[in-house]
């Protein structure tokens, strides 16, 4: 099989017939950016080396290492071979971005590199097309990420010079450097990159730039991180992943240029309208880094007509996009000079609550059918979506407000990183300037996460989302060395409202029944064969009706309703009433669920008794009734019960 597959607007080497297999071979990033160039979106130009390239090099690391050089310098040969096409596409070699890119999600989890192939030698080239600063700004971006990736100098190293330098010159953020700035802080990195290493940065060898960063992408399959990630969401080791080399877009280029991600469906509350953010004059990473707090991509609409042209064209991708993925949308973009450009697409992470009402809004759109829906839902979500919410009684306002980033209330212990969470022996709180793929063990760990900056587009948003962890971003007035030294033990926040309290007891009571839920409830009910009819409206048509008395057990008030109900019917020809409890269809191994729905095995003695008095009557009044309580009975199950079994694993 080939290692290497071309993608551009119009010519793409891999023809997608079946996305899963696409997928497996060129990882979800490759997959997706070949399906959009074939679509026809602007995409900028690139190539794929594949997962199995990837999953030959580990072999070869394990087996024979010695061999690892000549293999590496042969695919080098190919990856040359692929960048002159490149080059052919603009006419003079451009700078390009290494990605990584597995077949299933990992947001944050693998490395990227960008400027890949700026030299001292074509830097004059590159400030001629880009501009002075944007090209300087380039460089130092190049050295601080290669030089972290691929050579493992501690991103504080760089980090350091650059936050010296903003100091000395009174620079609030990156975007107030100038020009010579920018110039004097990749001289200080490249000093930096010295003293740590003890040799020189390739400024001057875009080849091994090129090599070195393709091998940082592969090697970061393995890498601390990416294993714990793929160890709390059960991905398997043996799919490796695909690299992506791809021509740079630059939104680092001025006012009318900017780089953003946005969801064609809102990721926390599943609402049907685009949720996005940006930042002008910056580059991709600085988004989800969470470095700097972006703006609503609603903002943009605003902004002169330019940058509204951008704003449309994005809502034109994202119908798009959802048309081919049937499904909510994660998207990354780049403005160039006005100009968007497309880099990712993928199916994105949500909320629990979101996952329930995005599927059943695309079943009554007529996008999905309902068996898809529930493939797509978890028994996990289930359990998330009847967790606790804030009691709507409580009015005390709240000490700080962030932007709210997954939907939950928790309160813990604060922890100041993500080393002290995992060693908490209570429930924690992890608060810390921005989250970093280093900090996922500490995320999973804490029972909420609480950032000072980034947005919801932030990599702690996107994580806390694909865990179902409550979380609230971008507290910009939280000073958290105050809070260090305050001697606080207890924090609260609602990741539906972006609401933080300190040392204050929230109170909070059993989330709302959901219709989203309700309905998939209802779904599932159907699915096993069981009606599902109102505990007091039993309707008037003639359908079957199952009464379950599993479904308003140990309530005798509901019951009393109900029994009066079906008196009341001008016929029982068509209804059958079950009247065994919960426990009697539940497997022994399952009994535990039951303390998820409310329901403590043998606590219905009096139930039973109050609810046979009523039978007794019924019975006497309507011998012929069909009433269900031993076997040899269809199997009749409570809706919570029903969705727990139904939903995917």
């Amino acid at each position: 099989m080939e290692r290497i597959f071309r993608f551009s607007s119009d010519h793409c080497d891999w023809k997608i017939t079946d996305q899963s297999v696409t997928k497996k071979h060129l990882g979800g990033k490759g997959a997706a950016l070949a399906m959009m160039a074939q679509a026809g979106m602007p995409v900028p130009p690139g190539f794929t080396i594949t997962t199995d390239t990837c999953n030959e090099y580990r072999k070869l690391l394990q087996d024979n290492p010695d061999k690892v050089d000549e293999w590496i310098d042969a695919l080098m040969g190919e990856v040359l071979g692929h960048m002159d096409w490149l080059s052919k596409q603009f006419g003079y070699t451009p700078l390009v971005s290494v990605r990584s890119g597995a077949p299933i999600s990992m947001p944050g989890m693998m490395d990227t590199i960008l400027n890949v192939g700026l030299t001292n030698e074509n830097l004059p080239e590159w400030e001629e097309r880009l501009g002075k600063r944007a090209a300087m700004d380039s460089m130092r971006r190049l050295i601080q990420m290669l030089g972290s990736t691929a050579y493992g100098v501690p991103h504080e190293v760089f980090e350091f010079q650059l936050a010296k330098h903003k100091k000395a010159v009174g620079a609030e953020s990156d975007t107030d450097l100038t020009a010579a700035d920018l110039e004097f802080v990749s001289q200080q990195y490249l000093k930096a990159f010295f003293a740590n290493k003890g040799f020189d940065f390739p400024i001057d060898d875009p080849y091994t730039q090129l090599r070195s960063a393709v091998l940082a992408v592969f090697d970061s399959w393995m890498n601390p991180r990416a294993i714990e990630y793929r160890k709390l969401n059960g991905i398997p080791e043996d799919m490796g992943t695909a690299v992506n080399v791809q021509a740079m877009v630059f939104g680092n280029m001025g006012e009318d240029s900017g780089t953003g991600v946005l969801f064609t469906r809102c990721p926390s509350t599943g609402k049907n309208e685009i949720m996005g953010e940006f930042l002008q004059n910056a580059q991709g990473e600085d988004v989800v880094a969470g470095i700097r707090t972006p703006r609503p991509l609603t903002e943009m609409a605003e902004m002169g007509a330019q940058w509204k042209a951008v704003y449309h064209a994005l809502g034109d991708v994202c119908v798009r996009l959802e048309d081919v993925y049937r499904d909510m949308v994660d998207v990354e973009f780049t403005v160039q000079n006005g100009s968007l450009f497309i880099l990712q697409s993928r199916v994105g992470k949500r909320s629990a609550i979101a996952a329930f009402r995005i599927a059943v809004d695309l079943v009554e759109e007529g996008v999905i059918d309902r068996d898809t829906a529930l493939s797509r839902l978890k028994k996990a979500q289930f359990k998330v979506v009847r967790r606790p919410m804030l009691d709507p009684n409580f009015k005390e306002e709240p000490d700080f407000v962030g932007l709210p980033a997954c939907p939950g209330v928790v309160s813990g212990k604060p922890v100041f990183s993500a080393e002290d969470a995992v060693n908490c022996t209570e429930p924690c709180i992890l608060i810390s300037h921005e989250t970093t793929p280093d900090d996922i063990a500490g995320m999973n760990a804490a029972v909420g996460i609480l950032t000072q900056t980034g947005g919801a587009t932030s990599h702690a948003a996107v994580v806390a989302r694909a865990m179902d962890k409550p979380c609230v971003v971008g507290c910009t007035t939280l000073d958290i060395d105050a809070l260090k030294g305050s001697g606080c033990t207890k924090i609260t926040i609602d990741g539906s409202t972006g609401n933080v309290w300190v040392q204050t007891d929230v109170p909070v009571i059993d989330s709302s029944d959901d219709p989203a839920v309700r309905t998939v409830m209802n779904w599932c009910m159907e699915k096993l064969g069981a009606w599902e009819s109102s505990p007091v409206d039993l309707g008037s048509d003639h359908r079957p009706h199952v009464v379950q008395a599993a479904y308003w057990w140990g309530s005798l008030e509901v019951a009393e309703a109900v029994v009066e109900g079906i008196k009341q019917m001008p016929s029982r020809e068509n209804v059958k009433l079950d009247i065994r409890n919960p426990q009697s269809f539940m497997p022994e191994t399952d009994n535990e669920l039951t303390y998820c729905f409310g329901t403590e095995p043998d606590s219905d003695v009096a139930f039973k008794k109050e609810f046979g008095q009523l039978l007794n009557t019924l019975i006497k009044d309507f011998p012929d009734l069909d009433i269900v309580g031993a076997g040899g009975v269809p199997l009749i199950v409570p809706a919570d019960y029903a969705a727990f079994s139904v939903l995917a694993d």
